[in-house]
């Protein structure tokens, strides 16, 4: 309903709020991934028919207000970043042209960066796997980059990228070439949380993430998140 939009408008506001008070500088929206406000953003998910459904600007409503109450909150000063899929890889869903008209969006609302990742976790039909699975060698490394190019040709807010970077060569690469601003990891850290050490220390062989994705298993029987090879 309209008043639980309302509702969680001030819940993140107010989350955001006692980010800032425990000292952090920033915080990252999540609107990727399948979760609330990927699915106010995809037309798959959202089929609503009033000024939250429907079009782009309608259906990237919610994720706006969101950031203008956040930002009218704490000011320019705290760093508001956001997640969002480059492609929700489903028939029907989220794509990359309605990733740039997003990332404009943002642009003009004031976002202080934008991390692109892609795709979901639900089981549902007509789903294509935006993942190639293990990672065996560098060429299979980052999957969105495709987009983060699309990304850069247009949108000058800084770019974070995720999605399969396994080697320090490659990461050096994205950020050498100006392909992206900053890169993210993610499983590489569950599997090795002193990885960015290792590297930094010279020993910068490929991370020992398989990319199996069987660290979020445990999750789904209440046992947190955890490498389990």
């Amino acid at each position: 309903t309209k008043n639980e939009i309302f509702q969680t408008i001030g819940d993140f506001k107010n989350a955001a709020v006692r980010v800032k008070k425990a000292g952090f500088d920033g915080i990252q929206i999540h609107a990727a991934h399948g979760y609330l406000l990927s699915q106010f953003l995809s037309p798959f998910f959202n089929r609503r028919k009033d000024e939250y459904g429907g079009s782009i600007e309608n259906r990237a409503r919610l994720i706006l207000e969101i950031l203008q109450a956040i930002r009218s909150e704490l000011g320019k000063q705290f760093a508001i970043l956001i997640k969002i899929n480059s492609d929700d890889f489903i028939e029907g869903g989220f794509a990359q042209s309605e990733m740039m008209q997003v990332s404009a969006m943002l642009e003009s609302a004031g976002i202080d960066a934008v991390e692109l990742s892609g795709g979901t976790s639900l089981k549902i039909s007509n789903y294509s796997f935006s993942r190639v699975g293990e990672i065996d060698s560098k060429e299979e490394e980052v999957y969105y980059r495709d987009a983060a190019k699309l990304y850069k040709e247009k949108i000058t807010v800084p770019l974070i990228l995720v999605g399969g970077i396994r080697s320090y060569e490659v990461a050096k690469e994205l950020v050498e070439k100006e392909l992206v601003d900053y890169i993210s990891l993610c499983r590489p850290l569950i599997r090795e949380p002193d990885l960015i050490k290792r590297w930094k220390r010279g020993n910068t062989e490929r991370a020992s993430c398989i990319s199996c994705n069987k660290c979020f298993e445990p999750t789904r029987a209440g046992k947190g998140i955890y490498c389990v090879i």
